[in-house]
């Protein structure tokens, strides 16, 4: 996956499973570390927007041009605490990520994964299980509310 597209779902997951009361520790733990590293490095970019609504795809946009603007795609540090909590809302909060519209079951890539645009506003995005040994490119992946409104 891209970093900005794992940053960005990682987000928007985390924002997600934040927002369900049963969400365990972990997975606040976790959005909260990478919530609190974005506002100690770049004070500007606001998540309380997507915190709002997850689902919606302006909020995800803004969010997208202000973390590309601030190049957070390219700290290690962010990326890894990005990884963490997918990791977290993987294990246990999969539902708020599928609430979200997205679900990312399984990646294990010893070559290069691309998968860009990641959408899923209302509607379902599901990638169960990628393997690659090279590249796999999925673009501007799109999903929007299937009952059209």
């Amino acid at each position: 996956m891209e970093p900005i597209s794992l940053l960005l779902t990682a987000i928007v997951s985390g924002a997600a499973a934040a927002l369900e009361p049963t969400a365990g520790k972990a997975v606040k733990d976790a959005y909260e570390g990478l919530k609190h590293l974005i506002k100690k490095k770049w004070g500007g970019i606001s998540l309380e927007t997507v915190e709002q609504n997850p689902k919606s795809e302006p909020r995800r946009e803004v969010l997208k041009e202000d973390l590309e603007n601030a190049k957070a795609a390219h700290d290690e540090e962010v990326l890894a605490k990005a990884q963490e909590l997918i990791r977290a809302v993987k294990e246990h909060a999969p539902q708020a990520a599928q609430a979200a519209g997205i679900t990312i079951a399984e990646l294990d890539a010893a070559g290069s994964v691309n998968i860009k645009g990641l959408v899923a506003t209302g509607g379902h995005v599901a990638v169960t299980k990628i393997k690659s040994g090279q590249d796999i490119n999925i673009d501007n992946v799109r999903s929007e509310n299937p009952t059209g409104r």
